[in-house]
C-alpha cells in the first residue's frame, strides 16, 4: 500500500515539475546582505527561540520519524491581553518526545525556554507529546492543550495552565472521558475573551477506523474542573473532521470552525469543505453542521496537499489544515486555506473567505498570496497559511513559497506576511486590499535541509500568527545555521 501511494505521489510531483521545466530560466544572482535588508525595510525582526534545546540531551527512547532530539516543529504563539510585551510560544521538541514553551516579556526580543512537564524528560509521566495550542484568558492566565501518552494509538488531550506568563506550567484537570475512542488529534483551547472563568477545549476524536468526531469540553471555573467530554458532531462513514477551533463572538455566541472531508479507504479525497457549528449558551448545546466553503486543493493520492520540490519532486508534507480567526471588535470571521482554483489546478495558492454576520454567510474565495505570476509555475506554490487579526482590524496572513528559487542547488524558501488594512484599503473581500507584503525570513532557507519525515519535508501541521496590539507576531520553522530545523519568531511592526 505504501509503495502504491509513493508511486502515485512521485508521478504527481513529476507532472508538476515537468510542466514548468522549460520555463525554469536562470534568475539574477542574490546579492549578499540583500535578504536581511529587505526584512529590515519591512519592519520585521527575527529571533531563533528553540535552541539550545531546553531538555538538553535527554532522550526517552521514543522515536517517530528521523528527527534528532534537537529538531523542533509545529510552533504556536499567543500574546497576553493584559501585558502586551508578554508573548509565549510553544512547539514540539524532537521526535514527538517533548513540548517546550518559551516566554518573552519584552515583546519578543529575548526568550526564556521552559520544558512543559508532560513527558519524562520534563518531569512528567509520558513518552510522547505533541499538537500544542495556546490561549490567554482576559485576566492574563494562559491555557494550553496538547496530546500526550505512551503510544501513538492512545494519545489523549491534556490541559495545561500558567499563571505567570508562561514561565511555569501545571497540568490542569484533564477533560473527562468521552464515548469517542483515542487517539485524539489536533486539540485547540479557547479562553473566552469576555469571561475569565470560561475556557473551551475541542479536538478530533476517532469514532471508528472510518469516521471521526469533534469532541468538546469546557470549564466554567477557570480550569479547576472540566465537564465530561462529548462529541458535538459525528461524521458519517468514510468522512472525517480536521482541526476544529472554537471562536467567541462579541455577543457571546460560540462558533466551531473545522475542515470536513470524504475519503474512501486507500483512495483519494473526493470532497473537502469548511463547516461550522454554533452555540448560544456557552457550549451547553450546539447547532447542526453547516457547510460554508468548498475547498479545492490540489491533493496527493493519499490526501495531503500537493507541494513538491520543483527540481526533485520530493514532497513537502502538508496536511491541508485551514486557519481561522475572529475580529473581537465586530465578530467578523476569517478563513484561509490552500486552493488550486486560481491557477487552473497547476499549483496551490492561499484562498481567503470571510463572514461579517457571525458565520451565516461567507464571501466568495479570493487569492491573497502575493507570489509573483511571472516566475516558473512550480516556484509559485504557496502553502501552510496562518491568519490573525490586529487590534485595529488589520488582517494578516502568513505563508511559505518558493518564489526565490533558482537553478542553483537547493530549494530557497521563505515565509511571508500579507496584510489587509480594512477601511483605508477597502474591503477584505477585494484583492486590492491585500498589500504591503513583508518577508518574515531574513534570508531564504534551503527546504532540502529539512529532515524528511512521513514521506516529505516536514515543518509542522500549523504555525503561529497572532497580534500584539497592531503588530503581527509569527512563529514558524526553518533550518538554522547548523541545518537543525528550529523555531523562529518574527515581529512585523505596524505604525
Amino acid at each position: 500500500m505504501n509503495a502504491i501511494r509513493k508511486a502515485g505521489t512521485l508521478l504527481l510531483g513529476a507532472a508538476l515539475t515537468a510542466g514548468c521545466a522549460e520555463r525554469n530560466t536562470p534568475t539574477a544572482p542574490r546579492v549578499p546582505g540583500a535578504d536581511a535588508a529587505v526584512a529590515a525595510q519591512n519592519g520585521t525582526s527575527l529571533v531563533e527561540v528553540s535552541r539550545p534545546n531546553a531538555v538538553g540531551t535527554c532522550d526517552d527512547g521514543f522515536a517517530s520519524g528521523a528527527w534528532s532530539i534537537d529538531e523542533a516543529e509545529e510552533p504556536v504563539v499567543a500574546v497576553n491581553p493584559v501585558r502586551a510585551g508578554n508573548i509565549v510560544a510553544a512547539w514540539i521538541q524532537g521526535p514527538f518526545q517533548n513540548l517546550v514553551g518559551a516566554a518573552s516579556f519584552d515583546g519578543g526580543q529575548t526568550w526564556q525556554r521552559v520544558p512543559v512537564p508532560l513527558t519524562t524528560c520534563a518531569g512528567g509521566q509520558f513518552l510522547i507529546a505533541g499538537d500544542v495550542w495556546l490561549s490567554f484568558a482576559p485576566d492574563g492566565i494562559l491555557y494550553g492543550i496538547a496530546v500526550s501518552g505512551n503510544a501513538l494509538s492512545s494519545l489523549l488531550p491534556e490541559v495545561l495552565k500558567s499563571t505567570d506568563g508562561g514561565l511555569h506550567w501545571a497540568a490542569s484537570v484533564p477533560p473527562g472521558s468521552s464515548n469517542v475512542d483515542p487517539p485524539a488529534d489536533h486539540p485547540s483551547v479557547t479562553a473566552d475573551p469576555t469571561n475569565a472563568s470560561l475556557v473551551y477545549a475541542i479536538w478530533n476524536g476517532t469514532k471508528s477506523p472510518h469516521s471521526s468526531a469533534a469532541v468538546f469540553s469546557r470549564t466554567t471555573d477557570g480550569g479547576s474542573t472540566w465537564e465530561p467530554a462529548r462529541a458535538i458532531v459525528e461524521t458519517p462513514s468514510q468522512s472525517f473532521i480536521q482541526f476544529s477551533q472554537v471562536f467567541v463572538l462579541p455577543n457571546g455566541t460560540l462558533v466551531d470552525l473545522y475542515e470536513f472531508y470524504v475519503q474512501q479507504p486507500n483512495g483519494p479525497i473526493t470532497q473537502t469543505t469548511l463547516q461550522l457549528l454554533r452555540s448560544t449558551d456557552h457550549g451547553q448545546s450546539w447547532s447542526t453542521p453547516v457547510t460554508f466553503v468548498t475547498m479545492t486543493p490540489r491533493y496527493t493520492p493519499e490526501g495531503f496537499t500537493l507541494v513538491v520540490d520543483p527540481e526533485t519532486g520530493q514532497l513537502v508534507k502538508d496536511p491541508t489544515n485551514p486557519s481561522f480567526a475572529v475580529d473581537l471588535r465586530n465578530g467578523n470571521l476569517y478563513a484561509v486555506w490552500e486552493d488550486g482554483r486560481f491557477a487552473n489546478f497547476q499549483y496551490n495558492d492561499i484562498a481567503f473567505s470571510m463572514s461579517a454576520d457571525g458565520g451565516a454567510s461567507w464571501s466568495a474565495p479570493i487569492r491573497v498570496n502575493q507570489t509573483p505570476l511571472n516566475i516558473p509555475v512550480a516556484n509559485r506554490q504557496s502553502f501552510l497559511p496562518s491568519v490573525a487579526v490586529g487590534a485595529n482590524g488589520t488582517i494578516g496572513v502568513s505563508y511559505y513559497d518558493f518564489r526565490l528559487n533558482d537553478p542553483h542547488p537547493g530549494l530557497p524558501t521563505d515565509r511571508w506576511l500579507i496584510q489587509c488594512h480594512t477601511g483605508s484599503n477597502g474591503a477584505a473581500t477585494d484583492p486590492a486590499c491585500w498589500t504591503g507584503e513583508a518577508r518574515l525570513t531574513n534570508s531564504s532557507f534551503n527546504m532540502e535541509a529539512v529532515v524528511p519525515n512521513f514521506g516529505g519535508f516536514f515543518l509542522g501541521d500549523y504555525f503561529g500568527l497572532a497580534s500584539a496590539r497592531n503588530d503581527f507576531v509569527a512563529t514558524f520553522t526553518q533550518p538554522d545555521g547548523d541545518n537543525v530545523t528550529s523555531v523562529f519568531f518574527a515581529r512585523n511592526a505596524n505604525k
